[in-house]
């Protein structure tokens, strides 16, 4: 119980990271936002590490190098940040030609891919009734979506198959969080991975991130930038970290189908229109969610 509820903590703060990152886009760029949000959580961090290892007695320039002392593991960390940046990229490329609709409905297979990359690269054997509850899932995603949206705005555009590859990246950066994860705690396993996130954005923020428009000077700018930074940025991988080694990645995607439910109850209550959500759509999709995570959930051995 305690991780389903830390599951469903993890997937309210996600669903909050794409209501705050469509209201600070008005002070900066997305690639700007997102190299602000690694470099000031990595500092964050850095300090919350050392203040750590100095109550513990131990010596920080020891623990620092400790963490980089094992190559192997450096160069893992180094794909799991890039594989989650790539998405991050390829999400902004492929706004530039498609509709936030349009990425949300693709957004549900997220799950699938990340099943299929668990079962070829970790050989990771998945029930028929699991596989079954991951597609329900994504059905009851798209249901409460287009319940909230005008469905005539759905068409395929050029843009939707760069988020398709990034959807793999997402899916690969998960499990690969699961294969390799184990190695550093929680703490230290964020910190590499907002630490080498920070090494693949400075390029391209320096290049493409119009940082010269940010607009440092306006409170709304530090307002939703230190909100995504504490509470999309650092707790979110804090627990990401934690749960995809206590429940697995597959379990952790599976939670990530409550995403458009949290963003349309954000964006409900915000405009004081919560009874618009009583459609039928919006419950038939809600129902199928709750019989995807009941299919999902089910022990391996069931």
């Amino acid at each position: 119980m305690s991780h389903t509820v830390t599951l469903l903590v993890w997937a309210w703060l996600m669903a909050s990271s794409f209501i705050v990152s469509g209201l600070i886009v008005g002070y900066a760029s997305p690639i700007a936002t997102s190299t602000f949000r690694f470099f000031l959580a990595c500092l964050i961090m850095f300090c919350v590490l050392v203040v750590r290892w100095r109550k513990k007695g131990l010596k920080v320039s020891d623990q620092f190098k400790a963490l980089f002392v094992c190559r192997s593991r450096v160069f893992h960390y180094v794909i799991i940040s890039g594989a989650l940046v790539g998405f991050f990229i390829g999400l902004f490329a492929a706004l530039q030609s498609t509709t936030p609709l349009n990425t949300s409905v693709i957004y549900t297979l997220v799950p699938l891919i990340g099943v299929f990359i668990a079962r070829v690269w970790l050989h990771e054997i998945s029930p028929w009734l699991r596989i079954l509850g991951f597609v329900i899932g994504s059905c009851g995603a798209i249901l409460v979506l287009f319940s909230t949206q005008a469905v005539g705005d759905f068409a395929w555009h050029s843009g939707d198959l760069i988020f398709i590859g990034a959807c793999v990246l997402l899916a690969l950066h998960v499990v690969s969080v699961q294969k390799w994860g184990r190695s550093l705690e929680a703490l230290s396993g964020a910190f590499m991975m907002m630490l080498f996130g920070c090494i693949w954005l400075l390029p391209i923020a320096l290049f493409w991130g119009d940082l010269e428009q940010v607009q440092w000077q306006t409170s709304g700018f530090w307002y939703y930038g230190l909100y995504l930074t504490v509470f999309t940025t650092l707790f979110t991988f804090v627990l990401q970290q934690r749960l995809v080694v206590a429940v697995g990645a597959s379990r952790l995607l599976a939670f990530s189908y409550t995403i458009p439910v949290w963003v349309a109850l954000f964006v409900s209550v915000a405009n004081a229109r919560v009874f618009s959500l009583f459609n039928w759509g919006f419950l038939a999709g809600l129902l199928c969610l709750c019989v995807a995570l009941f299919l999902i959930d089910r022990k391996q051995s069931e």
